[in-house]
């Protein structure tokens, strides 16, 4: 058996045994990289709102008051843990909301309350946790299936799993691809006048071709979503990690003396030209606010930013700052894991590319498995049939 034949082999059964599970993360995949546009498309009620004439937004502690007052007649203790603005004039104010619970993995129970930062009305909420399959849950429920299989942490591991064999498999089949001297119309072209079996195995070849660079960085980066704090770890063993990590702080008695518009002030002094993401509230007594302000040059995110400032909820002093535009090494590759997941890192375009790239990896998966089926159906059949490398390329 030849070292091409022996590789083919086991591309081609590599490739039957992640079948389903790149079908599920490509598949999806693709519908989370404009999850936000979806989201609002689905839930105009939740998530948007009508812009007054002065557009002046009220506090956010008065916002965050609405949101809190909303969980008062709840028989469990819910506790804000962040909160959110709209990323656009007319989104609506997310805060996140947790209450402790015995029987998960993570010890709690997510919901996430909807407010209108001009009125600070609440408009509703929706539960993070439960997962359902109606308009206001749909996304979350894709978000999911797409990390975890539903299974939690089992299903994030099983995907991380996937993403290395994935990984690893692309210069197999980069090498497999490749038609020879002189042939290279022939392995980035899609002949329809030859069969089926030729136009399967084409597009094969052709969609895993031209999604190769976009399937790299995804599953790359799928390694760091699966196992964070390991890659972390084994990213410092290499290069230089100061970690956007909130500092310890000693316990302190009593509630927050600032709230979360001076927080913010104190972090605007700090970072004066970015770009609000996310207010993560004090969720025990001492602890820091952690204000994330998005800087100009900073790689973009799906939602939030890396760039922190850590607000003493006592006294109102910056305990600690992250500058992802001036990090270390490290954390500067950590930094772009998520935004090269998702495509963001590079905006628009970026997006679109990934998006196209799941579905070419899902044609690429429907594509291959009709050809191994047809060959297992029919028995061997010569290998000019489907990639003739001894012959001219037909004109």
């Amino acid at each position: 058996m030849t070292l091409r034949r022996s590789l083919a082999l086991v591309h081609r059964y590599s490739g039957l045994l992640l079948l389903v599970f790149v079908l599920i993360s490509a598949s999806t995949g693709s519908l989370l990289v404009f999850s936000h546009e979806i989201d609002r498309w689905l839930n105009p009620g939740l998530l948007r709102v009508a812009v007054p004439a002065d557009g002046r937004s009220r506090p956010y502690t008065e916002q965050l008051a609405a949101a809190v007052a909303s969980q008062a007649d709840e028989p469990e203790a819910w506790q804000p843990v962040s909160l959110i603005p709209g990323r656009h004039v007319d989104g609506a104010t997310g805060v996140l909301f947790r209450h402790h619970d015995p029987t998960r993995t993570d010890g709690f129970f997510w919901r996430q309350v909807l407010v209108d930062p001009y009125t600070a009305r609440v408009l509703g909420q929706r539960e993070r946790t439960r997962l359902s399959a109606d308009r206001p849950g749909l996304m979350n429920l894709i978000s999911e299936v797409h990390g975890k299989l539903l299974l939690g942490d089992a299903g994030r591991r099983c995907f991380g799993i996937v993403a290395i064999v994935w990984l690893l498999s692309l210069p197999l089949g980069l090498f497999l691809w490749w038609p020879g001297r002189g042939k290279l119309r022939l392995g980035l072209t899609v002949r329809r006048d030859l069969g089926p079996a030729r136009r399967n195995f084409d597009l094969h070849r052709v969609a895993g071709f031209y999604s190769a660079p976009v399937i790299a960085a995804v599953t790359l980066s799928g390694i760091y979503m699966a196992w964070p704090g390991e890659v972390r770890q084994l990213v410092g063993t290499v290069l230089a990690v100061d970690g956007n990590v909130a500092p310890k702080i000693p316990r302190a008695d009593g509630p927050a003396q600032i709230d979360a518009d001076a927080a913010l002030q104190v972090a605007r002094d700090v970072f004066p030209d970015g770009e609000l993401r996310r207010i993560g509230l004090p969720r025990r007594p001492g602890d820091a606010y952690a204000v994330s302000i998005r800087l100009p040059g900073e790689v973009r995110r799906p939602s939030t930013a890396r760039s922190t400032v850590w607000v003493d909820s006592r006294d109102g002093r910056p305990l600690k700052v992250y500058d992802a535009t001036r990090a270390a090494a490290g954390d500067t590759y950590l930094d772009w894991q998520t935004p090269l997941h998702t495509g963001s890192a590079f905006g628009l375009p970026g997006r679109i590319a990934v998006a196209l790239g799941g579905l070419a990896a899902v044609l690429s998966c429907v594509s291959g498995f009709l050809v191994w089926r047809r060959r297992s159906s029919a028995g061997r059949r010569p290998a000019s049939e489907f990639f003739p490398r001894t012959r001219k390329a037909p004109r």
